[in-house]
């Protein structure tokens, strides 16, 4: 099965509730300080996906209909997320960032610290705002897990000391655990039961880790006009995912040896050969077809909600995390 529709077919029956999310996070973030107003809004001038944001909403909605509180918390999720982006960046020494130069580059290191600090602070007090206190933990618990991960990733972004069950557990912390959060936000916010809470919560780390499958293989589609960036990027920012593990499993020795020289030296050189490889051994086809087991554990999660209309978004979103073009 795959989706008929793009990102922003799917989600124009929520269109109003996403426009809503970006107006909330310019007035939760503005202090009057410009430095500072610059700096946490300029990872939103190109307005994202609002992938998590979308997942709390229609969560919400899951049962009847979608809470009139439910901005804030959408807003909130948002802006951690942005926030990650932020110190990701720094990490990364990243350049540009949805096609603008990122918070780093733009404002320097400094600012970009102490913005992205200030954002997620930010999004804690809104979580924690309108004495709906019962979401302060899924927040915070969900954001240590991020930071965790990205400890995790540096512990484990050798390429000789990385494992298979390492990347798993590095998109889970990074990314799943996150998207789990979010489902579970809009369950609380609609005062759902336990049982339905945790069903969610199940759904979206099933998503979390589909989405994160799916965008690392489109790393290794050549082809800037199908996934929308250079191909190689993570390759040549020494970053190891799915696709390059999933290869050196299925190899030759010689092969191997060879592929594993080019991970330690990365340039876009040696890219071209791994990307050969990649392509020889259909290794984005596998890591889509990974992504897709998850995909439809997360549909049978859902199955157990009443047939409604953001009940089919969410399905339609969630094929759409392992057929996406951007």
């Amino acid at each position: 099965m795959k989706p008929k529709k793009d990102l922003q077919s799917i989600l124009k029956p929520i269109e109003q509730y996403l426009v809503a999310v970006d107006d909330a996070i310019k007035n939760k973030l503005y202090t009057g300080i410009n430095l500072l107003d610059e700096s946490s809004m300029h990872t939103f001038k190109k307005s994202g996906k609002k992938i998590r944001a979308s997942m709390i909403i229609l969560s919400s909605g899951l049962n009847n209909s979608i809470p009139d509180d439910i901005i804030d918390i959408a807003c909130a999720a948002e802006i951690i997320h942005a926030a990650s982006l932020v110190h990701d960046d720094i990490i990364d020494n990243a350049d540009l960032r949805r096609g603008l130069p990122t918070v780093a580059r733009k404002y320097g290191p400094k600012v970009a610290v102490l913005a992205g600090d200030f954002m997620y602070t930010k999004a804690l007090e809104i979580a924690v705002g309108n004495n709906r206190t019962d979401l302060f933990p899924v927040m915070v618990d969900a954001t240590i897990e991020m930071v965790k991960g990205e400890l995790y990733q540096i512990q484990y972004s050798n390429i000789d000391n990385i494992t298979i069950d390492n990347y798993y557990k590095i998109i889970e912390m990074k990314t799943a655990r996150f998207m789990a959060a979010c489902a579970k936000l809009g369950a609380c916010v609609a005062k759902m039961d336990t049982m339905q809470s945790d069903i969610l919560y199940e759904c979206g780390l099933q998503l979390g880790y589909a989405f994160q499958i799916t965008d690392d293989a489109m790393d290794y589609l050549d082809s800037a006009a199908i996934t929308g960036k250079d191909a190689g990027n993570d390759f040549i920012n020494g970053k190891i995912t799915l696709p390059l593990l999933r290869l050196l499993q299925i190899v030759g020795d010689k092969e191997k040896e060879l592929l594993l020289h080019y991970a330690k030296n990365p340039d876009k050189g040696n890219w071209n050969y791994v990307l050969e490889k990649a392509t020889q051994h259909n290794v984005v086809e596998y890591c889509i077809n990974v992504a897709a087991e998850y995909v439809q554990r997360a549909i049978k999660l859902l199955a157990t909600f009443p047939d409604t209309q953001f009940k089919n978004i969410m399905t339609e979103l969630a094929l759409f995390f392992i057929d996406r073009k951007y």
